[in-house]
């Protein structure tokens, strides 16, 4: 799909960057056509912006001092004319660095939804949930924030230089004022920025710490009341908490000393323009139309410089982020990816269990515990880890990785989420007639009956306009719509009554004719229109549920048993 390759290329683009100084330049290269449209579009908004004081100056000098009313005229309608420009280019540039903005938020985002896709269910890998709600939130805004950062700083770099030129030109003294001006706040604000960037970097990790105790704390939160363990842990949170706080007052500490530089080094220039404009014009070395050009360079600096300073302190936040993006992805992608594309035919294994799925056949599995078969269909589907010990085919049988499994297999299970949107949405059929299809399959035709009888129809997020049976059903026609080389299936029809069940068994069956297929179920209904059943035990236990050891019956097919120890 369009959208999973996006994701795909993006996080590959992701890691590839390797540090955050390449990260940030990634991220502007991904929108190189929308920035170049900002950074020329508010380029002209700073030259205008700049030239005004000079349309003065001739307002003054050649129309106000000289009494010439026609002068006078054409200078202002030329000033008015000129100062249109400044509000549409604003506009124009505006808008391409908020929709690069957001395009680089939402690419970053999909990046790390399909990292915790990728770990889920491997064995020792977990997505902490406070770190990711900081990442997907602070840290991917902070640096998608670079394109409108980079776009400001050209505009305020532009303006400034320009500002400085046009200064320079009516005294050479005024521009040296100023020149000195950027140097003294480059050697004051370059170490406040430096400790900035260090003590962000400890409140971003403190911050993510106890979000993540935040969401520990609630999701365990009944069962700390039940052991009595739920003031312990409270305390632990009042403790990060604090932690946080004192992190917080030192980052604002550097950050205040910043702020009080972009508020007084402006102020401190256009003091400075002002008081040696002024006597330069006492002593006749500029007209009266200059000291007034002089003073709206000088206003116009007080705005840039400052925001110049901001820039600086964005660029820093930008970098922290940048460098938190870069090792949560990374991290997530150092595993060596095993296998490529797998064979369109060929059983699949699972070496832990022995459980078999044969290649093109509907197999039933039954397990005395349904978390035991739930993990080995996980395995299956490529979530568990490298070392799963799935094989396909054979002879000989060929070692895959997850990443194999994973673009062949789905795994539907009972905890599925349900977005919300049309019907049509939700199934995700390459057309209406595959839709339609799919629902018959899963006998859930009386949904598309409820939601009005089309596609367009509403689905609540979680399916809440729908009953438990009717989620289960629309959860297996949207499995059944992306027509998977191996569909998993856990218990699919646990929430439908016996006649449904019997449908369904028979339909699937009918639908998934030369499809790997493997539903877990101890129902008849499904035994009974199995090609290969599967008995998952504990190896202490086989026998005990009435199949005899070593082999099982089901429509009259022999069934090998799998479990601990099984040959």
């Amino acid at each position: 799909m369009p959208v999973q390759r996006n994701a795909a290329a993006t996080g590959a683009g992701l890691v590839a960057a390797g540090s955050p100084g390449r990260l940030i330049a990634w991220v502007l290269r991904l929108q190189a056509g929308r920035m170049a449209v900002a950074v020329i579009a508010l380029a002209a908004a700073a030259v205008v912006h700049m030239v005004l004081p000079w349309f003065l100056a001739r307002i003054v000098d050649e129309g106000l001092i000289a009494g010439d009313r026609d002068a006078l005229i054409s200078w202002s309608l030329g000033m008015f004319a000129v100062s249109l420009v400044n509000p549409l280019c604003y506009m124009l540039g505006y808008r391409q660095m908020a929709l690069a903005e957001a395009e680089v938020q939402r690419r970053i985002a999909d990046s790390l939804t399909d990292r915790v896709s990728r770990q889920t269910g491997q064995e020792g890998q977990r997505s902490a949930a406070g770190d990711m709600v900081n990442l997907v939130t602070g840290d991917n805004q902070a640096t998608a924030s670079m394109c409108s950062t980079f776009g400001h700083g050209m505009m305020n770099l532009i303006a400034f230089v320009l500002g400085t030129v046009l200064v320079w030109r009516i005294h050479p003294s005024l521009g040296i004022t100023l020149g000195l001006g950027v140097v003294a706040t480059t050697l004051i604000a370059g170490p406040l920025l430096g400790r900035l960037q260090r003590r962000q970097q400890d409140y971003r990790q403190e911050l993510a710490d106890l979000t993540g105790q935040a969401a520990d704390v609630t999701a365990g939160l009944r069962v700390l009341r039940g052991i009595g363990g739920e003031r312990r842990f409270f305390e632990r949170y009042r403790r990060q908490s604090r932690r946080l706080r004192d992190s917080a007052y030192r980052m604002t500490d550097s950050s205040s000393w910043v702020y009080a530089l972009q508020q007084t080094v402006p102020l401190a220039y256009l003091a400075s323009v002002t008081w040696l404009g002024a006597r330069l014009a006492l002593s006749g070395a500029i007209s009266v139309g200059e000291l007034s050009a002089a003073f709206g360079y000088a206003t116009g600096l007080i705005m840039y410089s400052g925001s110049l300073l901001g820039n600086a302190h964005a660029i820093v936040a930008a970098h922290v982020g940048a460098g938190r993006l870069v090792a949560a992805l990374t991290s997530a992608d150092d595993a060596p990816r095993e296998g490529g594309e797998l064979p369109p035919y060929g059983d699949l294994r699972d070496a832990r269990t022995g459980l078999e799925a044969r290649a093109g056949k509907l197999t039933v599995v039954v397990a005395e515990r349904t978390a035991q078969a739930a993990e080995a269909l996980g395995r299956l589907a490529g979530h568990g880890g490298p070392d799963a010990g799935v094989t396909w085919g054979g002879p000989p049988p060929t070692r895959i990785g997850a990443e194999g499994t994973r673009r062949q297999a789905l795994l539907l299970a009972d905890d599925d989420y349900l977005f919300a949107g049309t019907l049509r949405d939700v199934l995700n059929a390459p057309h209406d007639a595959a839709a339609l299809a799919a629902l018959d399959a899963a006998c859930a035709t009386d949904v598309l009956a409820q939601l009005g009888g089309t596609l367009d129809g509403a689905v609540a997020d979680r399916g809440r306009n729908l009953s438990g049976g009717q989620r289960q059903r629309l959860m297996l026609a949207r499995a059944l719509a992306a027509r998977p080389a191996v569909l998993l299936a856990m218990e699919p029809t646990s929430a439908v009554d016996a006649t449904t069940e019997s449908r369904i068994a028979e339909r699937l069956r009918a639908a998934r004719q030369g499809s790997t297929t493997v539903v877990v179920s101890s129902s008849p209904l499904w035994l009974a229109r199995a090609d290969h059943v599967v008995r998952i035990t504990d190896a202490e236990n086989t026998g005990t549920d009435g199949y005899p050891a070593g082999a099982a019956r089901s429509g009259g097919a022999a069934v090998p048993r799998a479990g601990k120890g099984a040959q």
